[in-house]
């Protein structure tokens, strides 16, 4: 079977076209999108996401703040800082960038953005909205995968999806969305996490399969039936063996070439689409009238 690998840079190149157009109306209507993004502490990986989501955010015109916050600090000036973005009509949409410190009160901080400016749906009450299938926002990551599949015309539609992972920004959200009654839902979905017994059986049986569980390579091209479509929302960080660093998936993506019809490669699969949809969160917060 000829494996079909997906062009995830394409895909965003596509949608940074599409979100042009709409951000050049807003700013003829004097609307300039512009989001915060605030960091606690200094982890380089997150640190090197928002250096990616201001360099794309540039050549569309959206403005990008980045608070850099000690991590010496505490939960009440963090909620203070977030409290003041909320009320300023300038900041369309706040981002807190993960891992927040084990310090501080992820949850606390979190409820504490305003759910019209919570592009990444953080906050646990557009959380349930997703839940509900009735939001402002979807979690970039889901949205993201949801937009491959789309790009390819591939249609989840009485179809198993397994997804392997089971987070908050990844694997539940995306669960939900596939599930919603219209276009790009009403698949069947089957949901497993590093708990589950005999992984293969139920990978075996998906039609589609996301990973998102951050395991290196974690799924081959045996656990797999003939022209399963595979999506690998993995990014792990390995060393090989000449000692250098090196992106991979949760997928081993030689394995599964010849047996899935569809993959997506990392790096330059789901994260480049990924990034292009939290943009367009931001998009549709600044067009909202709150």
């Amino acid at each position: 079977m000829k494996t079909i690998i997906i062009d995830g840079r394409a895909i965003a190149n596509e949608i940074r076209e599409e979100l042009s157009h709409t951000t050049s109306d807003l700013i003829a209507k004097n609307i300039i999108p512009r989001m915060a993004v605030l960091h606690i502490g200094e982890d380089p990986a997150s640190l090197s996401y928002t250096k990616s989501i201001k360099k794309i955010s540039s050549k569309l015109n959206i403005e990008v703040d980045i608070y850099m916050i000690e991590e010496t600090t505490n939960d009440v000036h963090v909620i203070k800082e977030i409290k003041r973005l909320n009320d300023d009509k300038k900041i369309h949409g706040i981002l807190i960038q993960e891992p927040i410190p084990s310090s501080f009160n992820r949850e606390d901080i979190l409820l504490s953005i305003s759910p019209f400016k919570d592009i990444d749906c953080m906050n646990p009450i557009n959380l349930g909205r997703v839940m509900r299938g009735e939001f402002p926002f979807a979690p970039s990551t889901p949205l993201g995968v949801l937009k491959v599949l789309e790009q390819e015309n591939i249609d989840v539609e009485e179809k198993h999806v397994v997804i392997v992972g089971r987070s908050t920004i990844v694997g539940k959200p995306l669960a939900n969305l596939l599930l919603i009654k219209g276009k790009g839902g009403n698949a069947t979905v089957t949901v497993c996490h590093s708990k589950t017994r005999n992984l293969p059986f139920f990978t075996k049986m998906a039609d589609v399969v996301v990973v998102a569980v951050g395991r290196p390579k974690l799924i081959k091209g045996d656990m797999l039936q003939q022209g399963a479509v595979v999506i690998d929302v993995g990014i792990n960080d390995v060393i090989d063996k000449d000692g250098k660093h090196r992106l991979v998936g949760d997928v081993d993506f030689d394995s599964v070439i010849g047996i899935a019809s569809y993959v997506t490669p990392v790096p330059g699969g789901v994260g480049p689409v990924t990034t292009l949809m939290l943009l367009s969160n931001l998009i549709t917060a600044a067009t909202r009238k709150v």
